[in-house]
């Protein structure tokens, strides 16, 4: 039996845990208008019933927001935290009780059915169970998210097995939940845009702080505080901060223990997070006056950005804008230094580790066929990447379409 005085400690403690305020990220107004698109889009696709298992379209559908959801865990923690959703009526939040408290501070789901916690490897019959006395599996279209990485293969296929078993049709929902959260909402526009304001004061942080003799750890340790004081949260893709340029192949670098030299440039690739939103910048620093080859370069690829936030208007078709700007490269003359690198953009939102890239996307070379249009509400990084990268993220509106970041695209020259 527990010491009286440890029992008192710990009540105090879990009363002062139980009074913090939740945090949760949207009105609950906002969260309804959410459930109630993506019912519409169940309905279009002829989803019945759709289980959402990344961490991306719980947090989107009732503000979720967790550090771990048992991806790759022992092999009886499966990872099998999820909200079920119906067409035809609300959802249901699936976990464990050990998610209580997170749950209380973080989502407004209503209907919550928790797993005790020495009981994990009994959720999927919990879950399949749930739902089957709902009326929610036999005879119906169940929904997988089957392209998310949560949950892995193995119990992927277990949980599409105890839905058949179970009398259920299986479909692909992957869609069905990604192309809801392609559009942005105001409130989700305002957080993008905070994002975007974040990873601007990381980036002028690190240009105050950086001088040779550092490690690309320690750079990217002083881009991250400076993230995190502007009210930054982890993103989900490594903050990277390396020696090179990301255009000739080294863009998908990890910091490490090299340490900077007067004459390198450190590339630096990160997002500003807020509310689990992402918006990404790039970031070219140098210690003394770059070459004027560098400066022409980067003045060229800061053109494609005139480009784009010109001609990536609502109802414009999305190859065209590829054409013309594949159109542009080539004729400045520089196309020729992109050998293996991809010139495009990808959407920009929610996301959680181990990724940041969103469904939707467009490409530069070979995207002259692409017959889909631009549409406001959609925010989507640009990569244009000609020897040296210059990275930013756009939104369009209806009233216009604009770069996120507000500081310059050139080479900071840093250190002096």
């Amino acid at each position: 039996m527990l010491d009286s005085t440890i029992t008192q400690f710990l009540a105090e403690q879990q009363e002062r845990i139980s009074g913090t305020d939740p945090h949760i990220a949207f009105s609950r107004e906002e969260y309804a208008a959410r459930l109630a698109r993506l019912q519409r889009a169940m309905d279009e696709d002829g989803v019945d019933t759709l289980v959402l298992s990344s961490p991306e379209a719980q947090n989107w559908l009732h503000g979720l927001a967790l550090r771990w959801y048992k991806a790759n865990g022992p092999r009886d923690w499966r990872p099998l935290t999820c909200t079920v959703v119906r067409a035809d009526a609300g959802y249901i939040l699936f976990e464990g009780v050990e998610h209580t408290e997170m749950i209380r501070r973080t989502s407004v789901a209503a209907d919550v059915r928790l797993l005790p916690r020495y009981e994990r490897g009994g959720m999927l019959r919990f879950i399949i169970g749930e739902i089957t006395k709902e009326g929610w599996v036999r005879g119906s279209n169940v929904g997988l998210e089957m392209f998310s990485a949560i949950p892995n293969p193995a119990v992927s296929k277990m949980l599409e097995g105890a839905l058949l078993d179970a009398g259920a049709r299986v479909v692909d929902g992957t869609l069905t939940s990604r192309r809801v959260r392609m559009i942005k909402s105001a409130a989700e526009m305002r957080a993008v845009k905070k994002a975007a304001e974040i990873c601007d004061a990381g980036l002028l942080h690190l240009a105050d702080v950086l001088r040779p003799g550092m490690t690309e750890l320690e750079a990217h340790g002083e881009l991250i505080r400076g993230l995190s004081t502007a009210g930054g949260e982890p993103a989900g893709l490594h903050q990277v901060a390396f020696v090179g340029l990301a255009a000739l192949g080294v863009y998908h670098e990890i910091s490490g223990r090299r340490v900077i030299t007067e004459d390198d440039f450190l590339d630096v690739d990160p997002c500003g997070v807020y509310q689990r939103y992402h918006s990404n910048r790039s970031q070219l620093y140098a210690f003394k006056e770059p070459p004027k080859a560098a400066v022409e370069l980067m003045s060229i690829l800061t053109g494609a950005f005139d480009i784009l936030t010109e001609r990536a208007r609502p109802g414009a078709r999305i190859g065209d804008v590829s054409a013309e700007l594949f159109a542009y490269y080539r004729d400045a003359g520089v196309f020729e230094s992109n050998t293996s690198v991809w010139i495009g953009g990808y959407e920009m939102g929610i996301a959680f580790p181990p990724d940041w890239v969103g469904e939707w996307k467009f490409t530069v070379v070979g995207g002259e066929d692409d017959d889909r249009v631009f549409e406001a509400g959609m925010v989507a990084n640009f990569e244009s990447m000609c020897g040296i990268g210059l990275l930013d993220t756009f939104a369009v509106e209806e009233e216009r379409t604009s770069l996120l970041s507000k500081l310059p695209h050139e080479i900071m020259v840093v250190g002096r």
